[in-house]
């Protein structure tokens, strides 16, 4: 009998998954429990993750899962004692996707660590050092989609009156990181559906329809990359032609984009009854144009 609500309560939550995936049509992805060399504090390798996992869900890009709140993943500790119950993490990686992942976030910190510092009244200090990676891995083919490693330190590190504490505070730095992460690692497809209003002055396209909106996480001023989809000797190839920017949020597949690059391109190909592709992307800065 307990074997059997064990069972059905798995099947409710591939179920709710599921429907939550329909519903927003975004990649479901799990979290898995991070990893870490012998000597550093588990509570402190979970505050890097916890940190980790609200970075992502403030970006409302994913629906993101802890395989803590699963069951029959959960007990990382008993499982762990267990030579060769894990050591197979094949069998892991298609429990989850039994459960609905797509993808799978795995964790590794490398070093926390804390300098001494001495103020000139006497007074004691510590500095945080935190070095991790992330991978994400697809579940469906086992393959590796991203990696990142991530060096929170100096500018990017923080302090604390005690070692736990200004590792702990530098942890912090880790949601921060997501933003970015996501944006390279999951990016927005889309289509172009309609010009909204065009240029007096000159033949080009000033705003646009997209048929993207609050259901797959976007906000105001997401930035987009228009491409032209063409069809070279029967293979689809893509060709940049402009920019978005999200102005306003109309309904959960429904946004209004002004045209910030490539006005008169975007307007031909939609007059022509071409495919206009957007696809989402982080600002870009000074540093990314060096």
């Amino acid at each position: 009998m307990k074997r059997f609500i064990i069972s059905l309560l798995c099947l409710c939550g591939f179920v709710m998954t599921l429907s939550a995936q329909e519903e927003n049509e975004k990649a479901v992805v799990y979290v898995e429990y991070f990893s870490n060399p012998k000597g550093i504090d588990k509570g402190l390798v979970e505050v890097l993750r916890n940190n980790m996992i609200q970075g992502i869900q403030e970006t409302n890009r994913v629906v993101l899962v802890d395989v803590a709140s699963q069951a029959s993943l959960a007990n990382e500790e008993s499982r762990r004692k267990v030579e060769s119950a894990m050591a197979d993490i094949t069998a892991r990686t298609a429990e989850m996707r039994t459960l609905g992942a797509q993808y799978i976030i795995t964790g590794e910190v490398t070093s926390m660590a804390t300098t001494r510092q001495t103020l000139s009244s006497g007074s004691v200090y510590y500095k945080g050092s935190v070095h991790w990676t992330i991978k994400v891995i697809d579940a469906a083919t086992g393959t590796l989609k991203a990696t990142k490693s991530f060096a929170h330190e100096g500018l990017t590190g923080s302090t604390g009156d005690t070692q736990n504490a200004a590792i702990a505070s530098t942890c912090s730095y880790a949601k921060i990181s997501m933003e970015d992460f996501v944006d390279d690692t999951f990016p927005i497809e889309g289509l172009i559906l309609k010009v909204e209003s065009t240029s007096k002055k000159n033949d080009k396209a000033e705003t646009v329809y997209i048929d993207l909106g609050s259901s797959r996480g976007i906000a105001k001023k997401q930035k987009f990359t228009v491409y032209l989809e063409v069809d070279i000797a029967g293979e689809l190839s893509r060709k940049e032609i402009g920019s978005l920017n999200a102005q306003e949020v109309l309904s959960a597949k429904r946004t209004l984009c002004k045209v910030t690059k490539g006005g008169d391109k975007v307007l031909e190909a939609v007059k022509e009854g071409q495919k206009l592709v957007v696809v989402s992307r982080k600002e870009r800065t000074f540093l990314d144009k060096i």
